[in-house]
């Protein structure tokens, strides 16, 4: 089969010929239709030490079982159109021992780690009971899109946003866009994002928000929310993964709630202090429990929520070196999806 794999970080990833993964007891082979380039995937790719040649991203993936392992269990056919969380459980921890297996202490995350390759590939395996099928009314696109859901309904359920309570939003990547659709679906005030890209913030219209503030422009956007709406924003979410932390705790006002969403890399020297005086509540949100995934799926097949308008493009597996060398600089895309040449939307 064919991947795109990585070999280092001063070379382009490159397409490779492998074996199709033949499913372990407890997983199962599937047949990827759809994957996103997450941002995670172009920080690893970029980042000394993160990836090994050879390894295969990929972890925003949706598609056809083709194999069951013979553990996999019952509920398993070939055929099953599924969208999977993208760990590996340990299986010796306490959520493991109590069969909360997404829950694990210590998984392997699907892409980033050497034994577990992601799917930007043909064909990608998961442990069966990280895999949920999927109504034949969801496009694997839309599937594929559960994943930055999920990670933005737990950054959301995270700051304990009453309804009402207006939100400012840095950053209107996939995360951010996601989190202000969670912040309209459940009954947030006014709803700010801000960005430097015009192309994005466009797209935050269909995801709820009325405030859109041009980064290049503004440079406080508490501010900037604060005379749209005569009152400053008490939850602040930051999806931009840069060292920025100390900059929103400045702007912040008194008794803020600060979620850093944002998968940021490099170090940022802080002042406690600073955040102590204004008595801010920091939160540092990662991933999501398998009731976020759940619920993000649920309501995206029930149409109460939509993530395809964030999709700003649609590439072959062949044409992904030269997207995510693309990616890497300056660019207006939101989420570019991996579509299989064979496979329907």
């Amino acid at each position: 089969m064919k991947v795109i794999a990585f070999e280092s970080i001063d070379k382009p990833l490159r397409m490779a010929d492998v074996p199709v993964p033949a499913p372990a007891a407890d997983s199962l082979t599937v047949r990827v239709h759809a994957c996103g380039i997450c941002g995670s995937d172009l920080h690893a790719a970029q980042t000394p030490g993160m990836l090994r040649e050879g390894s295969v991203l990929g972890h925003e993936f949706a598609g056809e079982v083709v194999g069951v392992g013979a553990d996999a269990g019952a509920d398993w056919r070939t055929g099953d159109r599924i969208v999977a969380l993208p760990l590996r459980a340990c299986g010796t921890c306490a959520p493991c021992r109590d069969g909360r297996q997404a829950s694990c202490e210590a998984p392997a995350t699907q892409g980033f780690h050497p034994a577990l390759p992601g799917a930007y590939a043909e064909y990608a395996s998961c442990q069966a009971v990280m895999a949920m099928k999927i109504p034949d009314t969801m496009s694997y696109d839309e599937a594929a899109m559960i994943e930055p859901f999920a990670v933005a309904l737990n950054a959301y359920k995270m700051a304990k946003v009453p309804p009402g309570a207006d939100v400012l939003i840095v950053g209107a990547g996939v995360i951010g866009l996601a989190i202000a659709t969670w912040a309209r679906f459940f009954g947030a005030g006014d709803i700010a994002i801000s960005d430097l890209v015009p192309e994005r913030l466009a797209r935050a219209r269909d995801a709820g928000a009325e405030i859109l503030i041009d980064a290049s422009n503004v440079a406080d956007p508490v501010a900037e929310l604060r005379r749209a709406t005569g009152r400053p924003p008490m939850f602040i979410f930051e999806c931009v993964g840069r060292p920025i932390l100390q900059k929103l705790i400045n702007m912040a006002p008194p008794k803020a709630h600060l979620v850093i969403a944002g998968a940021c890399l490099e170090p940022e020297k802080v002042s406690v202090l600073s955040a102590t005086i204004k008595r801010l509540r920091v939160s540092f949100a990662f991933t999501y429990e398998r009731e976020d995934f759940e619920f993000s799926l649920r309501m995206l097949a029930d149409g109460r929520i939509r993530a395809t308008p964030f999709i700003s493009s649609v590439i072959g597996l062949d044409e992904v070196p030269a997207t995510f060398e693309a990616l890497k600089k300056p660019n207006t895309h939101c989420k570019v999806m991996i579509r299989n040449q064979a496979s329907a939307a």
